[in-house]
């Protein structure tokens, strides 16, 4: 193809005073030659131009640039023949370039799993390349070549194009090593066992949901490593949370593949660099290993502490304040809602607790916040009424209109009256923005205010969310003071007297302990432990915690120092500061880690630095979001939800196999778990595919299902006639609820065990059940109220606060400890639960038509 232009008609007429050099422009096969006015022709080759020229663009007219030569202006934008011959003839120059660097791109791919890094990294390549042949052309080659396609892909990060290399390397790699991974169990491996042990990304996060062979994926990892050369077993570190899991897998590895490799937990590793910097094995303090020792430890310390009067002062003041839950009638759909969780909770005031109902104040209170209030007054020796009736007037159009009853004049009764200076105090059922609670009319409410406000009578008004940010009392003592009344405070002496009379310390002592623990855990500094104040929805309640926690810490440290020792939290701390300071040199080019659910944040951060110390190390995290139960230890589900946010860039495989549960037990339990958004889609397909649903409910009115022949019994003997035709002769069966006193004793066990002779029984709290399985499950206790399931009591907000971050969804880690007692079943599940008080679980179940059966015990009425 041969195009020629000429110059346009006033650069001819004025090309000396417009700098117009040539006349015609000619773009052929050997070179453009250029036609000038004032000298002869001159051919430039291509292959000089794809060098040493430059394209500046303008919006009519381009100009070519040359070293060392006058530059060629005013060529016509409008030209495109010209132009697209210009460019074709120069990205063939190109060409051989795109070849070679297309050819080592593909030579690297086929030799390895495409990290993201490696990706990152011929992104760049490609795109320089490009870029420096793109320069020199006006616009894309009308004929690009297979390549110079290829190159742009893989310059944009065409995720097809990368997921093509990755796999293509797959299948060769199964292929490959087809015979490992048939070996590696007694069943071979499934394709997605076995894509994710191949899968070599910089980070690699399994999702292995119940009863999928995380175990296997684990030991069919690290055998894979070795076997196709990409690692010796000392470039390994396999880690697992409990020796018992570690023990394990290096058994299974020795036992089946003749791997000799150390699989170790995180706190022998954490002894290890330490061991390996300072040249000696770190002692343990026993306070680390025993909890009971550090619970006794803290009540000695706590106790000493309060000989010193401002911390005496510091600890009655918190009691006085904070020893409750910052409830609210804002929190629940209806007052007998609110009012079954405030007796659920035993709010009871001080001086009910000590000695009844001294100065008339009984120790029934209908609020959190109204107890902190009458605790309050009585300290300060100010004589109280509570609730009492006849203060106020009431008149027929001041009744209140709620949802629960048509009037209520009830709401017209001060929340407390104080006698001797006739004062009325009255806790608002209003918010920040004026609106009443959901059960009480507003307008209705307004109105009986309003009149309340004028009818002469003096009053002082609170509101709930006062107690939430901690300003209740001192808005409380300022109106007092205000109206002229005078405080006759106890001594702290006889409040503290008092408060011990009352056992109100231990439960202060204790909360202390878990706090220390939570503080050890965590390993804050000033400015996380501030923006944690900060963050609080109780910042008062968190900080006058801390302070009471600030003296036993500094106990605790002195107390490792001097006996020379460290716990469990400092063994990880100071790993991590060895680590990241470069005094310990990670031998490690592969990190393997089970049960990456419950890791906590210190963990996480060992196990990026040990990665991070050694280039090219590769992360490998076996875990399953769906079952993080171990927030109270510490456990951040986050770190697996959100995995790419903490470690970078990761491929994510899921094992979508299990070998547990049937399809019925297994659509179930997704589809509950999956109903808060955060958890991580994976479709889990089981083995064993039924029709029937494999849930019963049996509904009971008994306090004590563990022990009442009509509850456990009556779906032992049922199960007793299903197990020769599920499981045969020998038949497990689990029996499991969220708290231990819900589970029948060892004696109830034994007589269970002796009339049904054919079954093997064992009996677990929900958390200790994990990791387990059996023929059958029995969940029991499933009902609503504070120790129900879900518990309707909630974390202490002190300790919530030092945990890792909360969850928004209701019940969120109550939810995937069902979903963990639901798996734990082979062929069936029994959820025996209050008719009286349903757990809002089963409710769920019911109402939303999960495939269930509720009719199984019908017949034995």
């Amino acid at each position: 193809m041969i195009v020629t232009i000429t110059a346009p008609l006033p650069a001819r007429l004025f090309a000396h005073r417009l700098d117009c050099h040539w006349t015609t422009l000619t773009a052929g096969p050997d070179g453009l030659l250029v036609g000038f006015r004032d000298h002869p022709d001159e051919l430039i080759p291509w292959q000089s131009l794809a060098v040493a020229q430059q394209v500046h663009t303008g919006a009519a007219f381009h100009q070519l640039a040359f070293e060392g030569k006058p530059a060629l202006r005013w060529i016509g934008r409008w030209h495109r023949q010209f132009w697209r011959a210009f460019s074709q003839y120069l990205h063939q120059q190109h060409e051989p370039d795109f070849a070679l660097q297309l050819q080592r791109i593909e030579t690297a791919v086929r030799h390895g799993y495409v990290r993201s890094s490696t990706w990152s990294q011929l992104q760049t390549q490609a795109a320089a390349l490009l870029h420096k042949s793109d320069a020199a052309l006006v616009q894309a080659p009308a004929r690009p070549d297979l390549r110079y396609q290829r190159l742009g892909r893989i310059a944009s990060g065409d995720p097809q194009l990368l997921q093509r290399y990755r796999e293509h390397y797959l299948g060769r790699q199964q292929a490959r090593h087809r015979s490992l991974f048939e070996k590696i169990e007694r069943l071979p491996l499934t394709p997605s066992q076995q894509r994710a042990c191949i899968t070599l990304d910089d980070n690699n996060l399994v999702l292995a949901g119940a009863g999928s062979g995380k175990t296997s994926t684990l030991i069919g990892r690290t055998a894979y490593l070795i076997a196709s050369g990409q690692a010796e077993p000392q470039d390994i570190l396999l880690l697992a949370f409990g020796r018992q899991a570690a023990d394990e897998m290096q058994q299974r590895l020795q036992q089946r593949l003749g791997i000799k490799l150390d699989a170790t937990t995180f706190h022998a590793l954490g002894q290890r660099i330490i061991t390996a910097v300072e040249g000696r094995r770190p002692p343990i303090s026993p306070l680390a290993e025993d909890d009971a020792k550090l619970g006794n430890w803290v009540a000695q310390q706590f106790e000493a502490l309060l000989d010193r009067p401002e911390y005496r002062r510091q600890v009655l003041d918190y009691l006085l304040r904070f020893r409750l839950p910052a409830d609210s009638p804002f929190n629940f759909a209806t007052e007998n809602e609110h009012q079954r969780f405030m007796r659920s909770n035993g709010v009871h005031t001080l001086s009910g607790l000590v000695d009844g109902s001294s100065d008339g104040a009984g120790d029934e209170m209908h609020s959190s916040a109204a107890c902190v209030i009458a605790d309050w007054l009585w300290s300060q020796g100010i004589d109280y009424r509570y609730r009492p009736a006849g203060i106020y007037p009431l008149a027929p159009e001041q009744a209140l209109a709620t949802a629960e009853s048509a009037i209520r004049p009830m709401q017209l009764v001060p929340d407390f009256y104080l006698p001797a200076q006739d004062i009325c105090i009255d806790l608002l059922l209003l918010d920040r923005d004026e609106d009443t609670p959901a059960w009480i009319e507003p307008a209705a409410y307004l109105g009986a205010l309003d009149a309340l406000r004028h009818n002469g009578q003096r009053r002082i008004e609170l509101r709930f969310h006062q107690q939430q940010d901690g300003s209740l009392i001192d808005a409380l003592a300022r109106q007092l003071s205000e109206q002229g009344v005078v405080a006759q405070p106890k001594a702290d002496q006889a409040l503290l007297a008092l408060v011990q009379q009352g056992a109100l310390l231990q439960p202060l002592g204790d909360l202390l302990s878990q706090m220390l623990r939570c503080h050890r855990t965590l390993q804050p500094d000033a400015t996380e432990l501030r923006a944690r104040v900060d963050a609080s929805p109780a910042p008062q309640r968190l900080e006058q915690a801390l302070l009471l926690l600030q003296p036993l810490h500094a106990a605790y440290r002195a107390q490792l120092v001097a006996s020379d020792e460290i716990d469990f939290d400092d063994m990880i701390a100071k790993a991590l500061d060895y680590v990241e300071q470069g005094r310990f040199a990670s031998p490690w080019r592969h990190i393997l880690v089970d049960e990456f659910q419950d890791i906590s944040a210190l963990r996480a951060r060992l196990i990026r630095a040990l990665r991070d110390a050694v280039p090219g190390a590769a992360l490998f995290a076996v875990g399953d979001d769906w079952q993080s139960i171990y927030r109270f230890t510490g456990s951040d589900v986050g770190l697996t939800t959100d995995f790419a946010g903490f470690f970078g860039p990761v491929s994510i495989s899921a094992l979508d196999q299990t070998f547990r549960f049937n399809s019925s037990i297994g659509e179930l339990a997704s589809r509950f778990v999956l109903r808060n958004p955060a958890q991580l889609p994976k479709h889990l397909h089981s083995q064993t595919q039924v029709e029937a649903p494999a849930v019963s409910l049996l509904a009971h009115r008994s306090r004590e299902p563990a022990r009442d022949p009509a509850v456990l019994e009556r779906i032992l003997q049922v199960i007793s006639q299903r197990r020769a035709a599920e499981c045969g002769i020998s038949c497990t069966v689990m029996i499991m609820a969220r708290n231990r006193f819900s589970l029948p004793d060892s004696a109830r066990l034994a007589q269970l065990q002796q009339r049904f002779g054919q079954l093997q029984l064992e009996s677990r709290t929900l958390h200790a059940a994990k990791g387990r399985e059996a023929d059958y499950a029995i969940i029991l206790g499933l009902e609503s109220g504070k120790y129900g399931f879900p518990a309707a009591r909630s974390l202490h907000p002190v300790l919530d606060a030092l945990l890792p971050g909360g969850e928004t969804f209701p019940h969120a880690e109550e939810r995937r400890l069902f979903y963990v007692a639901l798996t734990r079943a082979r062929h069936r599940a029994y959820l025996a639960y209050s008719s009286t008080r349903p757990s809002s679980f089963v409710t769920e179940l019911i109402a939303d038509q999960y495939p269930i059966e509720q009719g199984e015990f019908e017949s034995q009425h």
